[in-house]
């Protein structure tokens, strides 16, 4: 019940980018910018973080993705980038001794590497594949791509709560905050005892729902951020 009262529509919430219908047999798809069409290319943010789930030009007609899509951009999930960074954080935890049942040396570094791994593949499994298939809400983050900086900042915060659905309509971003309860209640599997619980779990999403927060800012604004150094490296380099 309290999921079906969630997902009713918001009526104020306001999304950028239109939804048109599929394209008809042999039509062409509209023309775009050069600079935007490589930003829509670009799925890495600087080169290195995994950015599939963007759509960057808020000026192109978008349609809907279906279940398999969702789950290819789960798939995503396994990255070099994901896989080296799980390591970073196992290998802070251990140097802060969190996980303490864990214990230290090479098992105690393998649990806490497993351990986040799987928090992280989960989190994508429930928010990006499964509650969006079942609920028919779109993954993806849809930039506004303009307008002034407070206002951009607004929206991409936004989105944490407000879902773009398949149709083209907003509602309360169940996937989002089910997806992350649902990891967390899985985590309660293989976590330290100590460490479980409903307070671990509702922490554990207040730092991921944060985390995806700040990505959705680099999401934003980092086409910005690239197209403006790309213009200063080429007028560096056109001085003689």
């Amino acid at each position: 019940m309290l999921l079906l009262c969630l997902s009713l529509p918001i009526a104020r919430a306001q999304d950028p980018v239109p939804v048109t219908p599929p394209q008809q047999p042999g039509a062409l798809p509209p023309t775009r910018p050069a600079e935007a069409a490589n930003d829509a290319d670009d799925h890495r943010i600087f080169g290195v973080v995994p950015n599939y789930k963007t759509v960057n030009d808020p000026a192109q007609p978008v349609t809907s993705i279906g279940t398999g899509e969702k789950f290819q951009l789960v798939l995503h999930y396994f990255d070099p980038f994901t896989f080296a960074i799980s390591g970073v954080q196992a290998g802070i935890e251990q140097m802060k001794n969190e996980k303490e049942s864990y214990g230290q040396g090479a098992l105690g570094y393998a649990k806490r590497y497993g351990a986040d791994f799987t928090d992280a593949f989960t989190n994508e499994l429930f928010v990006v594949g499964v509650f969006p298939s079942l609920l028919h809400e779109d993954p993806r983050y849809f930039r506004m791509g303009q307008g002034g900086g407070l206002r951009r900042v607004g929206y991409s915060l936004s989105r944490i709560v407000v879902a773009r659905t398949d149709s083209g309509g907003r509602r309360f971003n169940v996937s989002e905050f089910a997806g992350n309860f649902t990891s967390g209640l899985l985590s309660q599997t293989y976590y330290p005892r100590n460490e479980r619980g409903i307070g671990g779990i509702f922490s554990r999403m207040t730092v991921q729902i944060s985390y995806d927060a700040f990505f959705n800012l680099c999401k934003e604004f980092y086409p910005d951020v690239k197209r403006k150094l790309f213009h200063r490296n080429q007028r560096y380099n056109s001085v003689p």
